[in-house]
């Protein structure tokens, strides 16, 4: 009887151990190729007092996590510009969410953008990493950068002045990434949308390349255009 008490006692801990264990780890199972896991503790989801909103999907929607070009989890998800980070919700509570972990074997797709880990030049010439949306395929890219810059809040100084809450600030960015050299560390440099600044990545085709944006009435001030002008620039 002893032994048959302790045997059910085992299983039954065993059993809570695996259902706990299931539970926190609703969107972090254990892929392939020795990733043990790929989100962060879960966050309280709580409103915040700032204007604005640091998001550019506010409620969660259909995305999938992906790594190693094999889609290991599907959930509800949003991108936090301002963290820089995916949040994916729990969906077991409903009221917390996960982070992913950043790393350039994992993307994820959301409301069908798809956000990648690139490495970029920053203002002060220093290598940094962040989440990206690569607008097109091939050697040369062009990368949109969301974010989001939280100005903080402002008491008033005199009796005539009104406090200012903390607000998010949009200040998005586009980047070219060149992978037309093997041999080049490949780090995306901030661009602005212009003929002129564009044209600089094409090398020794730059002038095949203002003939097709003559023959194809292309502005390359236009996200579209960019795009139709790289998508052929790499089609050579």
């Amino acid at each position: 009887m002893i032994n048959i008490f302790r045997t059910f006692t085992i299983l039954s801990i065993i059993s809570f151990a695996y259902n706990n264990l299931n539970a926190q780890n609703a969107y972090s199972p254990i892929p392939e190729e020795g990733i043990v896991n790929f989100v962060t503790s879960s966050t309280e989801i709580a409103p915040t007092k700032a204007k604005g909103s640091p998001y550019l999907n506010e409620e969660f929607i259909h995305g999938e996590v992906i790594v190693n070009g094999k889609v290991e989890e599907i959930g509800k998800m949003r991108y936090n510009a301002y963290r820089n980070e995916v949040e994916i919700l729990d969906d077991i509570s409903e009221d917390s969410y996960y982070s992913l972990l950043k790393r350039v074997y994992i993307h994820v797709e959301i409301g069908g953008k798809r956000y990648k880990i690139f490495t970029y030049i920053d203002t002060d010439k220093s290598i940094k990493t962040s989440y990206f949306t690569d607008l097109n395929e091939g050697k040369l890219k062009l990368l949109f950068k969301p974010e989001a810059l939280l100005k903080q809040a402002r008491s008033p100084s005199t009796s005539y002045e009104k406090y200012s809450p903390p607000t998010y600030v949009w200040n998005s960015s586009y980047y070219l990434l060149d992978e037309t050299n093997p041999d080049g560390e490949n780090h995306a440099v901030k661009v602005r949308l212009t003929k002129n600044q564009i044209l600089e990545f094409t090398g020794s085709k730059k002038e095949e390349m203002k003939i097709y944006i003559k023959n194809n009435k292309l502005n390359l001030r236009q996200e579209k255009d960019v795009i139709s002008f790289l998508n052929y620039f790499n089609s050579l």
